[in-house]
């Protein structure tokens, strides 16, 4: 099983974290992937300055933004980007 977090933090909610987690949902359950992978949020991710914090497993991920979340998701979700 993947796991996606993103930040729900004070920077990242006003740049749009919650936009990100509604639409992670909606592509995890259209790819049928609610056994696959776990949606999770967690509080600061040290990316403050930066694009919304976000990993999948352990691996940090830098250009996560409300507009580019389909992409991340295929890149790193799917393995097909």
């Amino acid at each position: 099983m993947k796991t996606v977090t993103i930040c729900v933090g004070s920077a990242c909610h006003m740049k749009g974290s919650h936009h990100v987690i509604d639409e992670l949902d909606e592509l995890i359950r259209r790819y049928g992937l609610e056994d696959e992978v776990e949606l999770k949020a967690s509080f600061c991710m040290d990316q403050c300055t930066g694009n919304i914090g976000a990993r999948v497993d352990e691996r940090q991920i830098y250009d996560l933004r409300k507009d580019n979340v389909e992409e991340v998701f295929r890149r790193e979700v799917l393995g097909n980007g």
